[in-house]
Protein backbone atom coordinates (compact mmCIF):
# COMPACT_ATOMS: atom_id res chain seq x y z
CA UNK A 1 0.00 0.00 0.00
CA UNK A 2 3.40 2.62 0.74
CA UNK A 3 4.40 2.11 -3.15
CA UNK A 4 1.48 4.51 -4.84
CA UNK A 5 2.33 6.80 -1.87
CA UNK A 6 6.00 6.88 -2.86
CA UNK A 7 5.30 7.10 -6.39
CA UNK A 8 3.09 10.14 -5.91
CA UNK A 9 5.16 11.57 -3.54
CA UNK A 10 7.86 11.23 -6.16
CA UNK A 11 6.03 12.63 -8.73
CA UNK A 12 5.55 15.74 -6.42
CA UNK A 13 8.72 16.23 -5.80
CA UNK A 14 10.25 16.17 -9.17
CA UNK A 15 7.22 18.82 -9.84
CA UNK A 16 8.46 21.28 -7.47
CA UNK A 17 11.59 20.95 -8.34
CA UNK A 18 10.47 21.80 -12.26
CA UNK A 19 9.10 24.66 -10.86
CA UNK A 20 11.62 25.66 -8.68
CA UNK A 21 14.35 25.48 -11.62
CA UNK A 22 11.32 28.12 -14.15
CA UNK A 23 10.66 29.81 -11.45
CA UNK A 24 13.83 32.93 -12.51
CA UNK A 25 12.56 32.71 -16.20
CA UNK A 26 8.88 33.93 -14.72
CA UNK A 27 10.02 37.36 -14.15
CA UNK A 28 9.92 40.86 -16.25
CA UNK A 29 13.68 40.83 -16.36
CA UNK A 30 13.83 37.75 -18.54
CA UNK A 31 10.49 39.00 -20.29
CA UNK A 32 12.25 42.31 -21.06
CA UNK A 33 15.29 40.73 -22.52
CA UNK A 34 13.52 38.31 -25.05
CA UNK A 35 12.22 41.03 -26.08
CA UNK A 36 15.14 43.63 -26.25
CA UNK A 37 17.29 40.62 -28.15
CA UNK A 38 14.31 39.76 -30.58
CA UNK A 39 12.98 42.99 -31.83
CA UNK A 40 16.64 44.62 -31.08
CA UNK A 41 18.30 41.79 -33.48
CA UNK A 42 15.27 41.74 -36.33
CA UNK A 43 15.87 45.94 -36.66
CA UNK A 44 19.70 45.56 -36.53
CA UNK A 45 19.49 42.70 -39.37
CA UNK A 46 17.09 45.26 -41.21
CA UNK A 47 19.22 48.14 -41.35
CA UNK A 48 22.05 46.61 -42.19
CA UNK A 49 19.94 44.76 -45.24
CA UNK A 50 18.58 48.23 -46.49
CA UNK A 51 22.33 49.77 -46.03
CA UNK A 52 24.84 47.19 -47.17
CA UNK A 53 23.20 43.54 -48.34
CA UNK A 54 20.56 45.37 -51.00
CA UNK A 55 22.02 47.17 -53.18
CA UNK A 56 18.71 48.18 -54.75
CA UNK A 57 17.02 49.69 -51.76
CA UNK A 58 18.95 53.01 -51.75
CA UNK A 59 17.82 53.92 -55.23
CA UNK A 60 15.18 56.14 -56.56
CA UNK A 61 13.59 53.44 -59.33
CA UNK A 62 13.84 50.00 -60.19
CA UNK A 63 12.65 46.85 -58.44
CA UNK A 64 13.55 46.68 -55.02
CA UNK A 65 14.08 50.44 -54.65
CA UNK A 66 12.75 52.60 -51.66
CA UNK A 67 11.65 54.51 -54.66
CA UNK A 68 9.41 51.89 -56.05
CA UNK A 69 8.14 51.09 -52.64
CA UNK A 70 7.09 54.47 -51.50
CA UNK A 71 5.04 54.78 -55.07
CA UNK A 72 2.99 51.17 -53.88
CA UNK A 73 2.52 53.49 -50.70
CA UNK A 74 0.99 55.69 -52.41
CA UNK A 75 -1.26 53.87 -54.97
CA UNK A 76 -2.32 51.18 -51.81
CA UNK A 77 -4.32 54.20 -50.57
CA UNK A 78 -3.32 53.85 -46.95
CA UNK A 79 -4.30 56.58 -44.33
CA UNK A 80 -0.57 58.27 -44.71
CA UNK A 81 -0.89 57.96 -48.90
CA UNK A 82 -1.01 61.59 -49.19
CA UNK A 83 1.94 62.51 -46.88
CA UNK A 84 4.15 59.83 -48.61
CA UNK A 85 3.14 61.61 -51.94
CA UNK A 86 3.84 65.40 -50.43
CA UNK A 87 6.75 64.83 -48.23
CA UNK A 88 8.71 61.55 -49.15
CA UNK A 89 8.07 60.73 -52.99
CA UNK A 90 9.90 63.90 -53.49
CA UNK A 91 12.98 62.57 -52.08
CA UNK A 92 13.28 58.46 -51.57
CA UNK A 93 16.97 58.19 -51.13
CA UNK A 94 16.78 60.21 -48.00
CA UNK A 95 13.96 58.80 -46.78
CA UNK A 96 15.33 55.24 -47.07
CA UNK A 97 18.41 55.98 -45.65
CA UNK A 98 16.51 57.69 -43.14
CA UNK A 99 14.56 54.72 -42.06
CA UNK A 100 17.46 52.40 -42.16
CA UNK A 101 19.51 54.53 -39.71
CA UNK A 102 16.16 54.54 -37.88
CA UNK A 103 16.70 50.91 -37.24
CA UNK A 104 20.23 50.59 -36.63
CA UNK A 105 19.60 53.14 -33.65
CA UNK A 106 16.76 51.12 -32.20
CA UNK A 107 18.51 47.46 -32.80
CA UNK A 108 21.76 48.85 -31.08
CA UNK A 109 20.28 50.37 -27.86
CA UNK A 110 17.58 47.32 -27.72
CA UNK A 111 20.98 44.97 -27.55
CA UNK A 112 23.34 46.89 -25.75
CA UNK A 113 20.63 47.86 -23.30
CA UNK A 114 20.72 51.95 -23.62
CA UNK A 115 18.06 53.95 -23.32
CA UNK A 116 15.98 51.26 -23.97
CA UNK A 117 12.78 52.86 -23.89
CA UNK A 118 13.33 55.07 -26.22
CA UNK A 119 14.37 52.89 -28.18
CA UNK A 120 11.62 50.89 -28.10
CA UNK A 121 9.41 53.86 -28.85
CA UNK A 122 11.42 54.53 -32.01
CA UNK A 123 11.33 51.12 -32.89
CA UNK A 124 6.95 51.33 -32.31
CA UNK A 125 6.91 54.47 -34.19
CA UNK A 126 8.59 52.74 -37.66
CA UNK A 127 5.92 49.62 -36.80
CA UNK A 128 3.54 52.20 -36.68
CA UNK A 129 4.03 54.22 -39.97
CA UNK A 130 4.68 51.06 -41.30
CA UNK A 131 1.20 49.15 -40.80
CA UNK A 132 -0.28 52.19 -42.08
CA UNK A 133 1.61 52.15 -45.38
CA UNK A 134 3.35 49.08 -46.13
CA UNK A 135 0.88 46.08 -44.83
CA UNK A 136 -2.77 48.91 -44.70
CA UNK A 137 -4.29 47.12 -46.83
CA UNK A 138 -3.23 43.06 -45.63
CA UNK A 139 -6.41 41.48 -45.06
CA UNK A 140 -7.36 39.68 -42.49
CA UNK A 141 -4.67 41.79 -40.16
CA UNK A 142 -3.29 38.90 -38.92
CA UNK A 143 -1.45 38.24 -41.80
CA UNK A 144 0.44 41.42 -41.58
CA UNK A 145 3.55 41.56 -39.61
CA UNK A 146 3.76 45.12 -38.05
CA UNK A 147 1.12 45.12 -35.89
CA UNK A 148 2.73 42.35 -33.70
CA UNK A 149 5.60 44.73 -34.15
CA UNK A 150 4.32 47.15 -32.43
CA UNK A 151 2.98 45.83 -29.49
CA UNK A 152 6.02 44.23 -28.53
CA UNK A 153 7.81 47.48 -28.87
CA UNK A 154 5.28 48.80 -26.89
CA UNK A 155 5.23 45.79 -24.44
CA UNK A 156 9.38 47.08 -24.42
CA UNK A 157 8.66 50.47 -23.74
CA UNK A 158 6.90 49.33 -20.77
CA UNK A 159 9.31 47.12 -19.21
CA UNK A 160 12.29 48.94 -20.14
CA UNK A 161 15.37 47.34 -19.98
CA UNK A 162 14.82 44.70 -17.05
CA UNK A 163 17.70 45.67 -15.28
CA UNK A 164 20.21 43.11 -16.53
CA UNK A 165 22.76 42.77 -19.92
CA UNK A 166 23.31 46.33 -19.88
CA UNK A 167 26.10 47.38 -21.34
CA UNK A 168 28.91 49.13 -19.47
CA UNK A 169 27.14 47.97 -15.97
CA UNK A 170 28.68 47.10 -13.23
CA UNK A 171 28.91 43.64 -13.26
CA UNK A 172 26.62 42.18 -10.01
CA UNK A 173 28.02 39.82 -7.73
CA UNK A 174 27.20 36.74 -6.21
CA UNK A 175 24.32 34.32 -8.28
CA UNK A 176 21.53 36.04 -9.41
CA UNK A 177 18.94 33.45 -10.80
CA UNK A 178 17.02 35.94 -12.73
CA UNK A 179 20.21 37.29 -14.30
CA UNK A 180 21.48 33.83 -15.09
CA UNK A 181 17.39 33.38 -16.67
CA UNK A 182 18.05 36.24 -18.53
CA UNK A 183 21.09 35.41 -19.82
CA UNK A 184 20.13 32.01 -20.88
CA UNK A 185 16.79 33.75 -22.56
CA UNK A 186 19.19 36.01 -24.40
CA UNK A 187 21.59 33.64 -25.62
CA UNK A 188 18.50 31.17 -26.57
CA UNK A 189 16.42 34.02 -28.50
CA UNK A 190 20.11 35.23 -29.89
CA UNK A 191 20.88 31.67 -31.50
CA UNK A 192 17.20 31.68 -33.09
CA UNK A 193 17.88 34.90 -34.79
CA UNK A 194 21.43 33.44 -36.18
CA UNK A 195 19.21 30.46 -37.13
CA UNK A 196 17.22 31.91 -39.26
CA UNK A 197 19.59 34.23 -40.90
CA UNK A 198 21.01 30.94 -42.27
CA UNK A 199 17.94 29.27 -43.49
CA UNK A 200 16.61 32.77 -45.25
CA UNK A 201 16.64 32.29 -49.00
CA UNK A 202 16.40 36.06 -48.94
CA UNK A 203 19.38 38.67 -49.99
CA UNK A 204 21.53 37.80 -46.80
CA UNK A 205 22.56 34.20 -47.46
CA UNK A 206 22.89 35.15 -51.65
CA UNK A 207 25.32 37.95 -50.08
CA UNK A 208 27.28 35.48 -47.73
CA UNK A 209 27.36 32.68 -50.05
CA UNK A 210 28.53 34.77 -53.03
CA UNK A 211 25.05 33.68 -55.36
CA UNK A 212 21.68 33.34 -55.90
CA UNK A 213 19.26 31.02 -55.36
CA UNK A 214 19.17 29.59 -58.95
CA UNK A 215 15.18 30.40 -60.30
CA UNK A 216 13.83 29.39 -64.14
CA UNK A 217 13.05 32.42 -65.85
CA UNK A 218 11.72 32.26 -68.85
CA UNK A 219 12.54 33.14 -72.48
CA UNK A 220 12.05 37.21 -73.07
CA UNK A 221 9.36 37.41 -75.67
CA UNK A 222 8.18 33.70 -74.84
CA UNK A 223 5.83 32.48 -71.95
CA UNK A 224 7.25 30.65 -69.41
CA UNK A 225 4.21 27.17 -70.20
CA UNK A 226 3.45 25.78 -73.20
CA UNK A 227 0.68 26.89 -75.19
CA UNK A 228 -2.43 24.58 -75.76
CA UNK A 229 -0.85 21.47 -77.20
CA UNK A 230 -2.77 18.60 -79.04
CA UNK A 231 -2.18 15.95 -76.28
CA UNK A 232 -1.66 16.22 -72.67
CA UNK A 233 2.60 16.07 -71.76
CA UNK A 234 2.94 12.36 -70.58
CA UNK A 235 2.75 11.64 -66.90
CA UNK A 236 0.43 14.45 -66.33
CA UNK A 237 -2.21 15.38 -63.85
CA UNK A 238 -5.62 16.97 -64.20
CA UNK A 239 -6.24 20.37 -63.06
CA UNK A 240 -10.03 19.71 -62.07
CA UNK A 241 -12.17 23.08 -63.16
CA UNK A 242 -9.44 24.49 -65.31
CA UNK A 243 -11.34 24.32 -68.52
CA UNK A 244 -14.06 26.70 -67.11
CA UNK A 245 -11.25 29.29 -66.47
CA UNK A 246 -12.09 32.94 -68.33
CA UNK A 247 -9.75 35.35 -69.65
CA UNK A 248 -7.67 36.89 -66.35
CA UNK A 249 -9.06 34.28 -64.17
CA UNK A 250 -6.94 32.16 -61.54
CA UNK A 251 -7.28 29.05 -59.70
CA UNK A 252 -5.58 28.00 -56.54
CA UNK A 253 -4.56 23.92 -57.01
CA UNK A 254 -2.56 21.31 -55.58
CA UNK A 255 0.23 20.16 -57.36
CA UNK A 256 1.43 17.01 -55.39
CA UNK A 257 1.06 19.01 -52.25
CA UNK A 258 2.24 22.18 -53.78
CA UNK A 259 0.31 25.45 -53.47
CA UNK A 260 0.03 26.28 -56.65
CA UNK A 261 -1.79 28.81 -59.16
CA UNK A 262 -3.53 28.37 -62.69
CA UNK A 263 -3.82 31.74 -64.71
CA UNK A 264 -5.64 31.92 -68.08
CA UNK A 265 -3.79 34.79 -70.23
CA UNK A 266 -5.57 34.76 -73.10
CA UNK A 267 -5.00 31.51 -74.68
CA UNK A 268 -2.58 30.76 -72.54
CA UNK A 269 -2.27 28.92 -69.29
CA UNK A 270 0.29 29.55 -67.37
CA UNK A 271 0.90 27.81 -63.49
CA UNK A 272 3.28 28.53 -60.62
CA UNK A 273 4.12 27.57 -56.79
CA UNK A 274 2.27 30.36 -54.88
CA UNK A 275 5.15 30.49 -52.25
CA UNK A 276 6.72 34.34 -52.92
CA UNK A 277 10.41 33.82 -53.41
CA UNK A 278 11.00 36.57 -51.22
CA UNK A 279 10.20 35.02 -47.58
CA UNK A 280 7.86 31.72 -48.74
CA UNK A 281 4.18 33.79 -48.09
CA UNK A 282 1.71 32.46 -50.62
CA UNK A 283 0.79 35.10 -53.34
CA UNK A 284 -2.33 35.94 -54.59
CA UNK A 285 -3.71 36.62 -58.03
CA UNK A 286 -5.05 40.91 -58.69
CA UNK A 287 -7.83 39.69 -61.26
CA UNK A 288 -7.65 43.64 -61.32
CA UNK A 289 -4.12 44.79 -61.84
CA UNK A 290 -3.43 41.61 -63.69
CA UNK A 291 -0.50 40.34 -61.43
CA UNK A 292 0.52 38.66 -58.05
CA UNK A 293 0.41 40.26 -54.69
CA UNK A 294 2.47 39.06 -51.59
CA UNK A 295 0.32 39.86 -48.62
CA UNK A 296 3.34 39.56 -46.00
CA UNK A 297 5.67 41.99 -47.52
CA UNK A 298 4.03 43.66 -50.31
CA UNK A 299 5.79 42.01 -53.27
CA UNK A 300 4.51 41.83 -57.09
CA UNK A 301 4.78 39.63 -59.96
CA UNK A 302 3.47 39.83 -62.91
CA UNK A 303 1.03 37.38 -64.87
CA UNK A 304 4.14 35.36 -66.96
CA UNK A 305 5.78 34.99 -62.95
CA UNK A 306 8.21 37.83 -63.25
CA UNK A 307 8.91 40.34 -60.09
CA UNK A 308 7.57 43.68 -60.51
CA UNK A 309 8.49 45.37 -56.95
CA UNK A 310 10.45 43.99 -54.38
CA UNK A 311 11.62 43.00 -51.82
CA UNK A 312 11.43 39.67 -53.93
CA UNK A 313 14.24 39.56 -56.37
CA UNK A 314 13.66 36.31 -58.42
CA UNK A 315 10.33 35.12 -60.36
CA UNK A 316 7.86 32.64 -59.29
CA UNK A 317 8.69 29.25 -59.72
CA UNK A 318 7.16 27.68 -62.64
CA UNK A 319 4.74 24.49 -63.29
CA UNK A 320 4.51 23.05 -66.90
CA UNK A 321 1.12 22.97 -68.05
CA UNK A 322 -0.38 21.46 -70.82
CA UNK A 323 -3.76 21.70 -72.50
CA UNK A 324 -5.20 18.63 -74.95
CA UNK A 325 -7.31 19.22 -77.65
CA UNK A 326 -10.47 18.56 -75.40
CA UNK A 327 -9.69 21.32 -73.43
CA UNK A 328 -8.30 19.47 -70.45
CA UNK A 329 -5.53 21.15 -68.49
CA UNK A 330 -2.48 19.40 -66.69
CA UNK A 331 0.54 19.84 -65.18
CA UNK A 332 3.52 18.09 -64.49
CA UNK A 333 6.21 18.19 -62.20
Amino acid sequence: MSTPKRSTQKRTSLANRASAALAPYASATVAAVVLRFFLGGTMLYAGIDKTMLDPRFLQAEGVGSIGETLRYFVTSGGPLAGLVEAVALPQPVLIGASMAVAQLLVGASLLTGSWVRYGALLGAGISLTLALTSTWGVSPYYYGNDLPYLVGFLALAALGDGGALRLGAAAPRGHNPERRAALVSGTGVAAGIVALLLLDRSRAISTITGGETATPSPTPGTSPTPTPSSSAPAGGTAIDGASGLADGQALNFSAGGTDAVLVKDGSTYRAFERACTHQGTSVDWQAGSGDFLCPNHGARFSATGQVTMGPANTPLRAIEVSVATDGSVTYRR
